[in-house]
């Protein structure tokens, strides 16, 4: 006789789904492999607390919260204010102690931050003159949002043309996890500033000063949909590789540090002098320029 499936209740969340359906499964004579494996699957833990962390972020969007306060860090400030113009309680004291700690003062900055919705990006606004010249040359407005890590791309100066071309995209950088800048494009502002007559280490100074996001007004030379496909080229060093003493390579800052039996992850040798790598094991996915094999052997 066949066991029936229980019934799940209304109320029923999908950890309790899940777990249900993990007691559910039986070993089958022509499956029993993948039995075991969707129940080692759904057994992990990890992917339990995964979905009870789903089910609060449900639960929190239907009951739709909203603050109490916009301002809870004020309003500490004004209440330890009050308790130091005058003689205070050993209570008094030791409230004065939580909301003058710095951890507190953290907890209610940030409920403040979410409370007025105030952490989304302010971007720039387009330029007056965007209009205009659209009508001779497809521009484009890039718009990216980094922290203090580098841009993750290279320029070089056209001998032919005079005009600033996008050398390199580092992988794993803010340019490439854009998806909107490609090797090849035509750059024309950096900010609003144009960079037509200003020099490469001019150019590369702007773009290392702009932080929180950074405006580009680029000519494409790709389309949008291209991609590179990611090398899996391993392969361990067999010498100490310091960037900023190597005064050949094209970008000393976008270089990758080294040392002799690190595994390096070769991403991309489209440059037969400069590939792009990184270390094994590092933290760090953006990845950093090494010299080619073809270049160690001149």
């Amino acid at each position: 006789m066949k066991e029936a499936m229980p019934v799940l209740t209304a109320g029923a969340g999908l950890h309790e789904t899940l777990a249900l359906l993990t007691s559910q499964l039986r070993p089958d004579a022509n499956h029993k492999e993948d039995m075991v494996f969707l129940r080692d699957v759904f057994s992990e833990r990890s992917l339990g607390y995964l979905m009870k962390i789903h089910e609060k972020l449900r639960q929190y969007e239907r009951q739709s919260p909203t603050p109490v306060l916009h301002s809870a860090s004020c309003l500490a400030e004004d209440v330890a204010e009050e308790l130091q113009s005058g003689p205070m309680s050993a209570e008094e004291k030791e409230l004065l102690h939580l909301l003058t700690s710095p951890h507190l003062k953290a907890v209610l900055s940030v409920h403040d931050t979410v409370a007025q919705k105030n952490f989304d990006p302010v971007l720039p606004p387009l330029p007056d003159d965007f209009e205009d010249e659209l009508e001779e040359e497809s521009v484009k407005i890039v718009r990216l949002v980094k922290n203090k890590e580098p841009l993750g791309a290279t320029i070089r100066r056209d001998d032919a043309t005079g005009t600033v071309i996008v050398a390199r995209i580092m992988r794993g950088g803010a340019a490439d996890r854009s998806g909107l800048v490609h090797v090849g494009d035509e750059l024309r502002e950096v900010n609003g500033v144009s960079v037509l007559h200003k020099r490469p280490d001019e150019i590369s100074q702007l773009l290392s000063q702009s932080q929180g996001s950074i405006s580009l007004k680029i000519i494409p030379a790709v389309k949008e949909d291209d991609c590179l496909r990611e090398s899996k080229v391993y392969m361990r060093a067999l010498f100490d590789y310091v960037p900023l003493e190597d005064k050949a390579t094209p970008c000393q800052e976008a270089g990758l540090p080294f040392k002799r039996g690190d595994i390096l992850q070769v991403v991309t040798q489209d440059d037969p002098t400069w590939w792009q790598a990184k270390r094994v094991g590092d933290g760090n996915l953006r990845a950093g320029l090494i010299p080619s094999k073809q270049f160690q052997e001149r």
